[in-house]
């Protein structure tokens, strides 16, 4: 136990117990210890501790407060408790005061040594372990490789494909339209594309011909 000041109020009821812890509190610079009930009475015990002076001020103001309505059943500061009385002031039946459960270290068990041959397996499995890890991590490498191989030729033969393709294509376009242009006329004199004449028909079906009639004795007259 610590050599601060024990400080005791027992209070007739729990209300008035409470009351008691709350101005101690509020009055001094003190710790709660906890309140306990006293068996077959109906009494409350407030616990405190703290310096000396501050205690006594504490169960004083409690007491004034309290003996007016007729709740305090008696007081009692103790200024330096011995060391015996420890387990009369912090116990089970102190509520608000947890007791500490020392912790009781777990002794691991010692496991059997093995013997020398069981050392001997257990490394040599663990050696063909590693050699098989190391195998699979070069079968997959390989793989890999294979692999990003595989896709650049099929990236290759895509790439060349598509050229063709566009080849095709371009030359396509380049005949549809000569196809197109020999065909938007159908007179082979006036050339015109609105001219209904067809080739091989006679010149007076041409819807120039008149034009071209005057045009050439013009030339003529000249």
């Amino acid at each position: 136990m610590s050599q601060l000041a024990i400080g005791m109020i027992e209070t007739m009821g729990l209300a008035a117990g409470i009351e008691a812890a709350d101005i101690c509190l509020k009055s001094a610079n003190i710790n709660l210890v906890g309140y306990e009930f006293a068996r077959g009475s109906g009494m409350t015990v407030v616990k405190i501790e703290g310096n000396v002076g501050a205690v006594k001020a504490a169960i004083s103001a409690a007491t004034a407060a309290l003996g007016k309505l007729g709740k305090v059943h008696a007081q009692m500061v103790i200024p330096r408790p011995s060391d015996s009385i420890d387990m009369l002031i912090r116990n089970e039946s102190t509520v608000g005061y947890e007791t500490e459960k020392e912790e009781i270290p777990q002794v691991k068990q010692n496991e059997a040594p093995l013997d020398k041959e069981d050392d001997l397996n257990q490394e040599s499995a663990d050696e063909s372990e590693q050699k098989d890890e190391t195998d699979e991590d070069l079968n997959n490498q390989d793989l890999d490789e294979e692999q990003i191989i595989e896709d650049e030729n099929n990236e290759v033969t895509e790439q060349d494909e598509s050229t063709e393709e566009s080849d095709e294509n371009s030359d396509d376009t380049d005949q549809d339209s000569s196809e197109e242009t020999s065909k938007s006329y159908t007179c082979n004199i006036c050339k015109d594309p609105k001219c209904p004449r067809q080739k091989g028909d006679l010149r007076i079906y041409c819807i120039h011909y008149k034009e071209n009639k005057e045009k050439n004795k013009d030339n003529k007259d000249k």
